[in-house]
């Protein structure tokens, strides 16, 4: 963005300006794009998921305000608004009131590091995957702050479910992104966005292929169980069904937003809209390139960067737009597989969640960081590492063997482990109905 503003300001229009305020101007503009984009993704995806999981039940959806019902957002966001503000006697008004802002903020933080074209990033940081789930794990505090002031008890047992599931499941979460950051030895988003250039093979392991922006992890073994174990993780960190237990209505009432009304109810939405199509953008990024796309590199080599700083703004323009487009699309696919996912299947019971990611996410996600490990010493070790058999062999066949070694060992260990969950869960069913005999023989 620097880069962009400068070339206008000092380049086109030759005002010769100081490069701190090149810096502010830049600043300001991405601040005032992300604080923008927050809510209007909210209100976005509100409408997305009602017209969506509408046309899954045969039924029609919001289409009264505004043509075919696009206002609808606007006029809940209003109507929220205009609601009065509700606080139990009994709460903490203090600890009551913080709540909601210790939720949301953490979301906000999170669009720092997220990278929406090449060149568009706030902040490239070194550690900003690291940054990402460091900093959307504070959100557990914002929610049991909210149970706990609410003097509730349906409020108190939905925020420990919450913290339950969220220290539960970003375990596998960050097992999973464990294996990619082996294999590209980095924990920038950016450099993992741009090991992704390729055709199906990233150029990073097989210099030959070409890049059509296309070399995303997804396509190998050690990337795909990632995803899987990574979505799934996603679909429990943001509360989404089959995982919304923190929110069970049939249960308690609404969880630790119970006691929760107007404009702060409103915050808990936003929060968990936000951290939604997060969790959907940073999947894109890891493990289906991000912006990464036919046409984008090439136009981003002719565009104005430091190492090109010759380029023509236009391409910039142009690169950005493309790449926005390929995020975006990918982004809006998985949160269009979340809402597929909420009208689908059932809410799980708590022992069942908690059972699936101890008993086989974690163990799963533990044998794909050994797969990783083989996929980076088949593919750019060598004799000085211990692995001198693997020496004449040409970059593709190393990837092709480690293609095949990894899809075998991953594909066993998923065999594996399914046979032995399945069979302790056979064996809590048939506990369940003992316990459920005894009590009718009792009544």
């Amino acid at each position: 963005m620097q880069d962009v503003v400068n070339q206008v300001i000092n380049t086109s229009f030759g005002w010769g300006w100081p490069s701190w305020a090149i810096a502010l101007i830049g600043y300001l503009i991405v601040a005032a794009l992300l604080f923008g984009i927050a809510p209007f993704q909210m209100l976005f995806l509100t409408l997305y998921e009602r017209r969506a999981i509408a046309r899954m039940q045969d039924r029609i959806g919001p289409n009264r305000v505004g043509p075919e019902g696009m206002f609808q957002p606007l006029a809940d966001g209003v109507k929220i608004f205009t609601k009065e503000d509700i606080v139990p006697t009994a709460a903490d008004q203090w600890v009551h009131f913080i709540a909601p802002c210790v939720v949301v903020a953490p979301t906000m933080f999170m669009f720092a590091v997220l990278p929406w074209g090449p060149g568009m990033v706030p902040v490239d940081m070194n550690l900003g995957l690291l940054f990402f789930f460091a900093i959307s794990s504070v959100s557990a505090v914002g929610l049991m702050m909210a149970g706990w002031a609410s003097s509730n008890k349906f409020a108190l047992v939905g925020a420990m479910r919450a913290v339950a599931q969220m220290v539960s499941y970003e375990i596998p979460a960050v097992l999973s992104l464990l294996a990619i950051v082996l294999v590209t030895g980095s924990l920038s988003i950016v450099e993992l966005i741009n090991y992704q250039g390729g055709l199906f093979i990233s150029t990073r392991d097989v210099a030959s292929v070409p890049d059509w922006g296309l070399g995303w992890f997804i396509f190998s073994p050690v990337g795909f169980l990632a995803f899987i174990a990574f979505f799934i993780a996603a679909l429990a960190e943001g509360e989404r069904t089959p995982f919304d237990i923190p929110e069970a209505d049939s249960e308690i009432v609404a969880g630790y937003m119970t006691e929760y009304s107007g404009m702060k109810f409103g915050l808990f939405y936003l929060a968990q809209y936000v951290l939604n199509f997060l969790l959907c953008a940073i999947t894109s990024i890891i493990f289906f390139g991000g912006w990464q796309g036919p046409g984008v590199g090439w136009l981003y080599a002719q565009a104005i960067t430091p190492v090109n700083p010759q380029g023509g703004w236009v391409f910039n323009v142009l690169a950005g737009v493309l790449g926005v487009f390929y995020f975006l699309t990918k982004t809006y696919g998985f949160f269009f597989v979340m809402v597929w996912i909420r009208g689908a299947y059932a809410r799980l019971r708590i022992d069942q969640l908690m059972d699936f990611g101890w008993k086989f996410l974690i163990p799963l996600t533990l044998v794909n960081i050994f797969s990783a490990a083989i996929w980076v010493g088949l593919t750019k070790w060598g004799a000085a590492d211990g692995l001198a058999f693997v020496e004449g062999w040409s970059p593709l066949v190393r990837w092709a063997a480690a293609f095949g070694v990894t899809l075998a060992l991953n594909l066993g260990a998923y065999l594996f482990l399914a046979r032995i969950f399945a069979q302790s869960q056979d064996e809590r069913a048939r506990q369940d109905d003992d316990v459920l005999e005894q009590l009718t023989n009792v009544a």
